[in-house]
């Protein structure tokens, strides 16, 4: 299971209640009540580039994440059918939870379908802790259970017989590959991850790795795949007392991409 960061959501759009009582984690930064600064500033051009699709399928918390893309100017539209995931100009989907309930909610909803068109299709998305997980062949929690099978592996759980705390919580580097895309601009910065279920990198689908983060063994910090992206760690929290920039740097990337090939620029 995915541990809920640790702020309640506020959100009364999800599409489903499945919630899941959060774990107590360290106190940081995130964009509450934060007012976009003066030398930051992103805007959208037209009332359809404004908009970023949200799929809150109603197991997690993504307070932090609309205050994250409010915070850049855009506006949210909650998915409610798999049509609104096929519309989209851009789409965000945040997850914490169980995979296994995760899934049996998009099945049988339709939104599994939805979203593999969407992504198949290479259109804007950010997938966020679960979010990324998802895009794997299957994961081993309560399982194995069948994922999406977007991305060639497994997910398992950390390995806790080498001495590391299980779920790993807290902040950790990465180690960016060359063409990481939303991450280009990063750097060094420490970004915060709370997860207890991990993807391995393999030679099946190292062509899909953005950065990688090592925890007892190295496992998949991001992915990435023409206008596809997904993060294990939590960018709407990785801001933290140093790196608050950090936050709109990596969601701005993504709601106004600048890299080539990219159907938004």
């Amino acid at each position: 299971m995915e541990a809920p960061p640790p702020f309640a959501s506020s959100s009364s759009s999800s599409l489903f209640s499945l919630r899941n009582k959060p774990l107590s984690s360290p106190t940081i930064t995130h964009f509450g009540n934060t007012k976009p600064s003066k030398s930051f500033s992103v805007r959208a051009s037209s009332s359809r580039d404004s908009v970023v699709t949200l799929l809150d399928y109603g197991a997690g918390n993504v307070r932090s994440v609309r205050n994250a893309i409010r915070f850049l100017g855009f506006e949210i539209k909650d998915v409610q059918t798999p049509q609104d995931i096929l519309n989209a100009s851009r789409l965000v989907f945040p997850g914490v939870g169980a995979f296994a309930a995760a899934m049996e909610v998009l099945s049988k909803t339709g939104m599994d379908e939805a979203l593999c068109s969407y992504i198949d299709k290479d259109r804007p998305f950010l997938g966020i802790c679960l979010g990324l997980q998802l895009l794997f062949e299957s994961s081993e929690e309560n399982g194995p259970v069948k994922g999406l099978g977007l991305i060639p592996g497994t997910v398992g759980r950390f390995d806790s017989s080498n001495g590391f705390r299980v779920p790993h919580i807290g902040w950790n580097a990465l180690q960016i590959t060359e063409d990481s895309g939303i991450l280009d601009d990063v750097g060094n910065h420490h970004v915060y991850f709370v997860h207890s279920y991990r993807a391995m990198p393999s030679d099946d689908n190292n062509e899909w790795i953005s950065s990688t983060c090592d925890y007892g063994d190295k496992f998949i910090a991001s992915i990435r795949r023409g206008n596809v992206h997904a993060v294990q760690f939590h960018p709407e929290k990785s801001g933290g007392k140093f790196y608050l920039p950090f936050q709109s740097l990596v969601l701005s990337n993504i709601l106004n991409p600048k890299h080539e090939g990219c159907n938004l620029c």
